[in-house]
């Protein structure tokens, strides 16, 4: 199935190099790294000196079963592959469930939980901007 000798371009694409995965990166985090936090998520950054962001998702067994954590985990992943244009580049990531979230985890869907990352991407942004005028 050809069309005109043009391929489709995949632009919201996970690509494996943005999933943080090395011990060193995501303990360079807890280390050096900055948090932005509101009752769903924790946000640990730093950067990363790359041209494009990294994440790591963190989800505790306390938050239920692992078909919730998950499900958690994957609508986490499809919030930052739709909205990578509002969230910043050249940063690593380490998104932690919180356990207000766990609680209200049946009742929520997909839009209130990727809702709630977004206005902690918008924190980051404010204080990182914050940082860089002082």
């Amino acid at each position: 199935m050809e069309t005109n000798g043009l391929r489709s371009k995949k632009v919201n694409t996970f690509k494996k190099r943005e999933r943080l995965r090395l011990r060193r990166d995501i303990s360079l985090l807890f280390k050096n790294g900055s948090a932005v936090q509101n009752e769903d998520f924790v946000i640990l950054y730093r950067k990363n000196g790359l041209d494009y962001s990294r994440i790591a998702i963190s989800v505790k067994k306390k938050f239920g079963k692992a078909n919730r954590r998950n499900k958690l985990r994957r609508w986490v992943r499809e919030c930052f592959r739709l909205n990578k244009d509002s969230i910043p580049t050249g940063y690593d990531f380490l998104i932690i469930a919180r356990k207000s979230l766990s609680e209200k985890f049946e009742k929520s869907n997909y839009w209130m939980v990727c809702k709630a990352l977004l206005n902690n991407f918008e924190r980051l942004i404010n204080e990182e901007s914050n940082i860089g005028s002082d």
